[in-house]
């Protein structure tokens, strides 16, 4: 044990090309071609040494030892043929360890071994903070690996671990730049072989350091969640989910601005409580405080294969008012890709080995589901509570086809990754998904939002509407009381005496038609929500027009 308690291509691999032979480089998320903006923080006055452990000090990291998997990492892949989805290598727990029961191996299984390399979630910091960074590493005598840290003063630092067949100890010594709010460091293998690396540690440099205070969790405790249904309660009460992926520690009050009330974890953030304090408040006591509700997610962890540190994993990351979810794989039906595959019966057996000591819901994110029959999705049954598919694009039609799979499967809440794409189909195609019963959209990811003002203000707007539909939504089943144009989609609920229909055009091709809706009597006013109007109707019906790819919210009063 430690002495302290993915789908990314770096920036730092396109802004520091000392990093020689990149081409090629795969990571969690390279499966659907895109790329995350990462900060850099600037650090200076970095050297290599080789030390003792610093153990007598705190560690500021909360997996130093992997007991707990890859939580808290990511996982990085390059190839000798410079393709993406290829390369030799495999990440697993070998209990060859320094200390404790596991030490985290990367093995070159094949001939295309270029790099791999594990990657530290962003670790938070206030400039000029001087830090040592040790671990222990063993590899066999002439290979190759390193540690990594970008963005240092003169240039990237890279430079070698010790490889003489035994526990070699290693540490670095750095001091964050003036601008730096965070930094992560890489450490990889570079070699046809394997390197195993454990006792990670990372604390605050010199004696006035350590007496920093130890970390205070302000909301221990665990989550009033359930499923009732289709829907997931939380305190009690039916709970849309809106959200962004991946909001780091410094953006989360900007995130709350938008009416988001969630956040889903891939890579950065795996687990929130992946760091001990240095002084700020707890990442996830401050979502919590924003109103912000946190995903946890075991992505990396879940690939190694290894259900048996499941019920480990869950007693360390689980525990905290924000979490609502466990975000157990991303994308496991991934076959293509081998590193982030993960067979069916594994999948069941880590969900098995993390439920006993869980309360909440489990969720993983299927692409095939968006694409493919229901066939491909259909070995994993048992392995969630919620389904999730990122039906991604302009075409309505693969969410659709996603929420029917799903359904065709097994009926239980349905969530949905959704990406960047143009502004003005932001809104729409989150009613759209609301329309065909999802009760969750989460947009990947925080930095393509934050980056864009239209696409931003677009998944606020969203947000907000969705918001003020909440109870709405959740209604009263009304369906049989209304009758949509050809070629709109519809929902009717009734609340409070009024019946509400949430309505969108999938297609570019506009539309002019009538709701029918028996009982409701000519001249009524029928109110359009968020958009400052009113209809007259006609007996029984009412007429509206869908430009394009668009929606509208009507409010109907006095129906029989």
């Amino acid at each position: 044990m430690s002495c302290g308690r993915d789908r990314i291509v770096s920036e730092a691999f396109r802004k520091y090309p000392r990093l020689e032979n990149l081409t090629g480089f795969v990571s969690e998320k390279a499966s659907l071609g895109e790329q995350m903006r990462r900060s850099i923080a600037i650090l200076i006055g970095l050297y290599f040494t080789v030390t003792p452990s610093v153990c007598q000090e705190q560690n500021i990291l909360n997996n130093g030892g992997f007991e707990t998997g890859l939580m808290c990492y990511s996982r990085g892949l390059w190839s000798k043929t410079g393709k993406d989805f290829k390369g030799d290598y495999k990440f697993l727990l070998s209990n060859d360890a320094h200390s404790g029961k596991y030490s985290l191996e990367i093995n070159c299984a094949g001939p295309d071994c270029l790099k791999a390399a594990i990657i530290s979630d962003r670790i938070p910091t206030t400039p000029g903070q001087a830090y040592k960074l040790s671990l222990y590493a063993k590899c066999p005598a002439g290979k190759s690996a390193a540690v990594y840290v970008p963005g240092t003063q003169g240039g990237d630092t890279y430079r070698p671990l010790t490889c003489n067949d035994t526990w070699a100890p290693n540490q670095i010594s750095f001091t964050s730049g003036p601008s730096a709010n965070n930094f992560f460091f890489y450490v990889y293998n570079m070699d046809v072989a394997w390197v195993r690396v454990d006792d990670v540690a990372l604390s605050l440099a010199g004696p006035e350091n350590r007496k920093k205070p130890q970390q205070v969790v302000r909301h221990p405790g665990v989550r009033n969640v359930k499923i009732s249904g289709q829907t997931v309660q939380i305190d009690g009460a039916p709970y849309f989910a809106r959200g962004f992926f991946d909001v780091g520690y410094n953006d989360l009050p900007l995130a709350a601005a938008t009416g988001s009330n969630a956040v889903n974890s891939v890579y950065l953030n795996m687990a929130a409580s992946c760091f001990n304090s240095q002084g700020e408040e707890d990442y996830l006591d401050r979502a919590y405080d924003l109103g912000l509700n946190f995903v946890p997610n075991s992505a990396t962890t879940a690939g190694l294969r290894a259900p048996a540190v499941f019920p480990q994993v869950i007693s360390t990351f689980s525990h905290h008012l924000a979490n609502i979810l466990w975000y157990l794989a991303d994308e496991p039906d991934q076959e293509l890709v081998p590193y982030i595959y993960i067979p069916p019966q594994t999948l069941l057996e880590e969900y098995q080995a993390a439920k006993p000591g869980l309360s909440l819901p489990i969720m993983a994110a299927f692409q095939h589901v968006a694409w493919d029959t229901p066939a491909a999705t259909r070995p994993y049954l048992g392995s969630v509570d919620v389904w999730m598919a990122e039906p991604y694009g302009a075409d309505f039609g693969t969410l659709t086809h996603a929420i029917d799979n799903f359904n065709t499967l097994r009926r239980q809440p349905i969530w949905l990754a959704q990406d960047a794409i143009d502004a003005k189909l932001i809104v729409p195609k989150a009613y759209w998904a609301a329309i065909r019963g999802a009760t969750g959209i989460f947009y990947f990811n925080w930095d393509e939002f934050k980056t864009d003002p239209a696409k931003l203000a677009a998944a606020s707007q969203a947000f907000n509407e969705l918001r003020q539909l909440n109870d709405v939504i959740f209604a009263a089943n009304a369906d049989s009381k209304m009758t949509a144009p050809a070629g709109i989609g519809a929902m009717a609920r009734a609340l409070k005496g009024s019946v509400y229909i949430i309505a969108a055009n999938p297609k570019t091709e506009s539309v002019r038609g009538r709701f029918r809706v028996p009982g409701l009597a000519a001249g009524t006013q029928v109110s359009v929500l968020f958009e400052n109007r009113t209809i007259a109707a006609e007996s029984g019906e009412f007429t509206d027009s869908f430009p394009g790819i668009s929606r509208h919210t009507y409010v109907l009063h006095g129906l029989p």
